[in-house]
């Protein structure tokens, strides 16, 4: 399977100049032109998530651009990476990776079928099946904390013209 490689960039960089992630991320070699997956596009976003009071009273959530806002630690971000076939062909076998930023900690995915890696892209799981080696060399559960890479493995075809979303949170450390 060809998989599409989106690693964020650092994210303080992205946050302080307003990139998105698309602009920032680097994918894999293009596959041969017969490949149709060549012809899913992907864009990524990371929004910052905040709870504010409405006029009327109520906590609502918005979301704003890394430039819009001052991006402080503890705040949370909403990654989403949009996928569009752009091809005349259906697209089957469609992996997406993305590695958590050095400077997030993952909190949560919002497609509870991805999966997830704590060892930096070698191996991945549900976070509940994976374990972690500690410094004195003891195996203790995986814990968000602990993800690096999350993994989305499409298990339905990408038809002509579909689009969707996968995205994760995460706060700015």
């Amino acid at each position: 399977m060809r998989m599409i490689l989106l690693e964020a960039a650092l994210v303080a960089g992205v946050l302080m100049t307003g990139l998105s992630v698309s602009q920032v991320t680097h994918a894999a070699p293009p596959a041969a032109a017969a490949d149709p997956r060549a012809d899913v596009k992907i864009d990524s976003v990371i929004m910052v998530e905040r709870t504010e009071e409405s006029k009327s009273g109520e906590t609502v959530t918005k979301l704003f651009k890394p430039g819009a806002v001052k991006v402080v630690p503890g705040d949370r971000l909403l990654f989403t990476n949009s996928y569009h076939n752009l091809g005349q062909d259906e697209v089957t076998g469609f992996v997406v990776n993305n590695a958590v930023p050095k400077s997030v900690t993952f909190v949560e995915l919002l497609d509870n079928w991805a999966m997830v890696s704590v060892d930096g892209g070698k191996n991945f799981g549900k976070l509940s099946d994976l374990s972690v080696t500690d410094a004195e060399q003891e195996s203790r559960p995986a814990i968000a904390a602990d993800v690096t890479h999350i993994r989305w493995v499409l298990s339905s075809p990408i038809a002509p013209g579909a689009s969707g979303e996968l995205s994760f949170r995460g706060t700015v450390e």
